[in-house]
């Protein structure tokens, strides 16, 4: 691992640093770039604005920021499209044309697009969660996500991705769109705050699950690791289907009396009362794709589309994008526990994908703090990440402790800069990040559960060595000195030899 890359007590993968960027933000927390523009824009929940991060002084840091929109609410949610900014209340979607000759814009701009977004439809949002994630997909429907109402709810209502085509009819669409009549594209999901498409069309989303789960045929009290937090796909074809909450739970540990990572139980009450059962749970929702630690509280995703930041500009200043082998992979903030003995997350992972768009093994940290501790001193709390035109990735951290508000930059770094890695690092670590970077992992029936990936792998697997492979690669350098001292060692004999010769025949 690479330490202390610009970021004060950071681990970053080999090959990555982490900076923090000098501008002073207000509790920020989603951020999105726009890849015509490559403004940065980010809502600060602080200050219940929108703004835009820039470089002042063109030496590829943006150290400046002006605001862009404000509205009352503005708490979490933010969208770039087709020439409009959109952001969320709890109860409200604005927009407001994007025009940067007239930040900040004029709330008399504002359009209210969708308004009504709460629990029974009585107005307001007066409890539960109050964040509504804002993406697009590529034909102008904007997904829109709300969380539970509580811990668990008695129902799904709530917790639910629905959905709007904003390119439909400008003759029949008009504004405010009811939220409650808005299409259920997703329905059973906690709170899913983190959405973002892959470059096949699905739309992914982070689903943080419930608290204090005790269940006492699987051991009483097992929140500690339990339920795993959620990574799910919704492709198009799936649109309407039910993904298990508040009914069911998905094991991410379980000693004794667990079926292995992934399984899906009922929850204690709907099981007890005979509602549900454990069976029913996995015949007749969806299941995640992947299962996460539990209580790491993801809240923001991304996926790395390599080709789109293929010409990079004289703005990225010879700072280099994250590599093409890591194409299409997604990355994840984790915002961190607040209920575990052991605090966990306080991170940014990445999960592999295959050429397919298929999820390969566990994710993998590449930003954290040192061990053994896993909160950062400073209150850094990652919410969301978004990679700029350059393809560097940006997080955010809406962090209240400190200088836990703040803008950080993930860069690749070319082989020259690499730092040399420290004696107590296995030799095999002395490689340079792009010569371990394997083919991207194909996803075959074939393949092993044991091939999840390991956060010390860096991005792919290492080969197993196979008995076609040459024998000579996997000699150790000890066994080729050795073979080196005996060849010596003869050459030496056979000169004594020859000399003893020469005398005798004097």
């Amino acid at each position: 691992m690479t330490t202390n890359c610009g970021l004060q007590n950071s681990v970053v993968l080999d090959g990555f640093c982490a900076l923090e960027l000098p501008i002073l933000v207000d509790k920020p927390r989603s951020l999105k770039v726009d890849e015509i523009t490559n403004e940065i824009f980010v809502l600060e929940r602080g200050t219940q604005s929108i703004i835009n991060i820039f470089d002042s002084d063109d030496d590829g840091i943006p150290d400046k920021k002006q605001t862009v929109a404000s509205a009352y609410g503005l708490n979490h949610g933010l969208a770039i499209h087709d020439g409009f900014i959109y952001a969320s209340s709890d109860s409200m979607v604005y927009r407001w044309p994007n025009d940067s000759s007239t930040y900040p814009l004029d709330m008399e701009a504002a359009v209210i697009v969708i308004n009504n977004i709460n629990e029974d439809g009585n107005g307001g949002a007066p409890e539960g969660h109050t964040t509504r994630t804002l993406e697009f997909d590529d034909k102008g429907w904007l997904y829109v996500s709300v969380g539970s109402g509580g811990n668990v709810d008695s129902n799904s209502y709530r917790s639910r991705i629905r959905r709007v085509d904003l390119n439909g009819d400008p003759t029949i669409l008009s504004f405010p769109q009811d939220f409650q009549t808005m299409e259920v594209f997703a329905d059973g999901l906690r709170n899913e705050v983190g959405l973002a498409f892959d470059k096949h069309g699905a739309l992914w989303g982070v689903e943080n699950s419930a608290d204090r789960l005790v269940r006492d045929d699987l051991g009483g009290d097992i929140h500690e690791d339990n339920p795993a937090e959620e990574l799910n796909r919704f492709r198009q074809e799936d649109a309407g289907k039910h993904y298990g909450y508040p009914y069911c739970w998905t094991e991410y540990e379980l000693p004794t009396t667990g079926m292995g990572r992934g399984t899906v139980w009922a929850w204690p009450s709907f099981y007890e009362n005979g509602d549900i059962t454990d069976e029913d749970c996995r015949n007749k929702f969806v299941a995640p794709i992947v299962s996460m630690q539990g209580h790491s509280a993801p809240l923001g995703i991304t996926f790395f589309n390599f080709t789109s930041r293929d010409d990079r500009s004289d703005f990225c200043n010879g700072t280099e994008s994250f590599p093409k082998e890591m194409d299409g992979y997604a990355y994840i903030a984790y915002h961190g526990s607040w209920n575990r003995d052991v605090p966990t997350g306080y991170k940014v992972v990445y999960v592999q994908m295959d050429e397919n768009g298929d999820a390969i093994g566990e994710p993998i940290d590449l930003l954290s703090h040192e061990p053994p501790n896993a909160q950062w001193e400073d209150g850094f709390r990652p919410v969301d990440v978004d990679f700029d035109v350059c393809g560097r990735l940006l997080v955010t951290s809406d962090g209240t402790k400190g200088n836990g508000s703040k803008v950080v930059r993930l860069e690749f770094l070319r082989p020259e800069e690499q730092s040399t890695p420290t004696s107590n690092q296995p030799e095999t670590e002395t490689e340079s990040p792009s010569s371990n970077f394997l083919a991207k992992p194909t996803s075959t029936s074939n393949q092993p559960e044991t091939e999840t990936v390991s956060p010390s792998s860096n991005f792919s697997a290492e080969p197993t060595p196979t008995s076609n492979q040459p024998e000579i690669e996997t000699e150790s350098p000890a066994s080729n000195f050795s073979a080196a001292s005996n060849f010596i060692s003869i050459q030496t004999n056979a000169l004594i030899i020859s000399f003893v010769l020469m005398l005798i025949m004097g």
